[in-house]
């Protein structure tokens, strides 16, 4: 079976560079001790075994002729699991040492030949523990749709369960041929005018409504109607080839009552801990900027084009670093991200994936290259100054080839300027937060994510007592 990409999905794979890779990384803790008959044959049983319940571990690219069109997957049956399961061991076994081999692996861009996943299965961390390292490319496993795929893979007890391998189909359909593949990205050029015509007269016919909107939405709330804009911090700026990763957990329970007596959700609770932690970090660099910081938060727009993808936009909410008292931090929070999504609302979310859409890919990768060779992104604007995802994570007891799963750090990539995506993950009684950061931007991320504990702890004792 053959489909086309999102241009959404196509985007991701044309404007990756080395020193912007577009994966997503998640680190499972597994505790053997905690379980029943774990090994790493086993593991890899599983992941065989299971395979089949994972169509976007099945699919690989197949380009177009010269990038003029979105590239397809090809589904494939026929995955040799030794190209994707690779077994690691750490000389020292902390967390830092971890953190580094997470961002070494990170740092490398996927085959494209292949497909886009690989499972690092790690030993010789402290206690006899293991890691799992998931990285998978952004174009094929993303938002709540993508975990639902990976947790095809762990089990309820140590003693997992039965799904049994599907029987092999036979050889797989060959992927489509040159002259078919030409024919296709023709006939999509030739659409593509009408496609861009269609787009320009729905914008066109929304700019009235969405202007009207905009103007009520400024005479309500002044600059805040407006998203917040990033400018250089410690935090931000042109990116490199190197990646590093931090983790730590935060009580989820601690959360939830600030989160009850403060009158707020769950994610403001979470941006105000990292906006008190920020300001923490940067006041020791004496580095704190004279305004707000822009914080992208990705927001689900319901399902993607592909099995395993979500549609995504993202908020710009202002993340006050002033020395504010944590109840009127998390007020201000909560007021920010009222306004990001009465703009996101305003917009739609749609409009940049229909742009996406009419795009050939061949332009967005002529845009990175531009970008490259001349310098441009020094001279950009940071599309934000930090990324922060909260997703929703297990609330029972998970188990992975008889191995307890004692954490799950999630780790988003970074954006063009932006030095550091935090992605929290419910776990339990614990909110596991995953860092991913280029550490010639973010010159200690294991500071700042020893300031996280603390900042919930304050905000805790002051907006509750209050």
């Amino acid at each position: 079976m053959t489909e086309q990409l999102t241009g959404m999905d196509a985007a991701f794979l044309a404007l990756e560079t080395p020193e912007l890779t577009m994966h997503v990384v998640g680190v499972l803790i597994l505790d053997p001790a905690r379980g029943a008959d774990f090994s790493v044959q086993r593991l890899r049983q599983v992941v065989a075994d299971r395979l089949h319940l994972m169509p976007p571990f099945c699919r690989r690219l197949v380009d177009v002729p010269l990038a003029l069109d979105k590239p397809y997957w090809h589904y494939d049956s026929a995955i040799d699991q030794d190209e994707h399961v690779v077994e690691e061991r750490l000389a020292t076994g902390d967390m830092h040492a971890l953190g580094e081999l997470v961002g070494t692996i990170a740092s490398r861009p996927l085959d494209r030949k292949r497909p886009l996943w690989e499972l690092h299965v790690v030993s010789g961390l402290d206690d006899d523990k293991v890691a799992l390292i998931a990285k998978v490319h952004h174009s094929t496993l993303y938002g709540a749709a993508g975990a639902e795929f990976i947790a095809q893979l762990l089990d309820l007890s140590p003693e997992g369960s039965d799904v049994g391998s599907r029987a092999p189909d036979g050889p797989s359909a060959p992927p489509p041929g040159q002259l078919d593949l030409l024919r296709r990205t023709l006939l999509a050029n030739v659409r593509r005018p009408w496609s861009i015509g269609r787009l320009v007269l729905s914008g066109g016919r929304g700019a009235v409504g969405t202007v009207g909107s905009l103007a009520g939405r400024v005479r309500r709330r002044g600059r805040a109607a407006w998203p917040a804009v990033a400018s250089r911090t410690a935090i931000s700026g042109p990116l490199t080839e190197s990646r590093v990763a931090a983790f730590t957990a935060l009580s989820l329970d601690d959360a939830k009552a600030v989160k009850e007596a403060g009158g707020v959700k769950l994610n403001d609770v979470v941006l105000a801990v990292v906006a008190l932690a920020l300001r923490r970090y940067l006041v020791a660099r004496d580095a704190v900027p004279d305004r707000s910081l822009s914080c992208g938060v990705p927001v689900n727009a319901g399902e993607g084009g592909s099995a395993g993808t979500n549609t995504l936009a993202t908020m710009l909410v202002a993340l006050p670093v002033t020395d504010l008292p944590p109840q009127k931090l998390l007020a201000a929070v909560y007021d920010a991200t009222v306004a990001a999504k009465e703009f996101i609302d305003v917009i739609g979310m749609s409009g940049l994936a229909e742009l996406a859409d009419v795009t050939p890919p061949a332009m967005l990768s002529m845009v990175s290259w531009l970008n490259r060779t001349f310098g441009l992104e020094s001279m950009q604007p940071p599309l934000a100054n930090v990324v922060v995802s909260n997703v929703m994570g297990p609330p029972i007891e998970l188990y992975l080839a008889g191995a307890l799963v004692e954490a799950i750090y999630p780790l988003g990539p970074l954006l063009p300027g932006v030095g550091m995506n935090l992605t929290v993950l419910s776990n339990l009684d614990r909110l596991d937060v995953g860092v991913m950061a280029c550490p010639d931007v973010v010159d200690d991320v294991w500071e700042l994510v020893q300031l996280l504990p603390d900042a919930l702890a304050d905000m805790k004792a002051a907006v509750v007592a209050s």
